[in-house]
């Protein structure tokens, strides 16, 4: 590229940039992503890597908080079922019925940490009084491999 184009590309990606909320991951700003509270999670700490086969290890309440108040904020007590169901699945997440007064929704992820790799697994636990979210738990469980 010469260096007037490559000034306009940079100033059209500029202008592009504030016009549009969204992020590079296609999602808008501000918007709950489970990758980004996934990127927000304190470090796992380091294991044997060869730990007991089935070893899975849950992350303490006191490092979930943050991103448990974010899903919750997303998701208050008194949100339709339909709507709770599509701002996690717009998160990412996949969510099935366990019977007619609650509902899990999962995201999982591989992460690779120095020469681990580390299987994540969110749950969100919706419970419904009728049609409306009256409870909702977060739970986040990681296995090093």
């Amino acid at each position: 590229m010469m260096p007037a184009q490559m000034l306009l590309a940079g100033a059209l990606l500029a202008i592009s940039a504030a016009a549009s909320p969204a992020l590079a991951d296609g999602s808008a700003a501000g918007a709950l992503t489970f990758r980004h509270l996934e990127f927000e999670q304190p470090r796992d700490p380091l294991l044997s890597s060869n730990p007991v086969f089935g070893d899975v290890h849950h992350t303490p309440a006191d490092q979930l908080a943050p991103a448990a108040a974010a899903i919750r904020a997303a998701v208050p007590a008194g949100t339709p079922r339909a709507m709770a169901e599509a701002a996690l699945v717009r998160a990412g997440a996949r969510c099935s019925a366990l019977d007619a007064g609650t509902e899990t929704c999962s995201y999982h992820d591989l992460e690779t940490v120095d020469e681990f790799s580390d299987d994540v697994v969110w749950k969100v636990g919706l419970g419904f009084d009728g049609d409306r979210v009256d409870a909702v738990s977060v739970d986040r469980a990681w296995q090093r491999h």
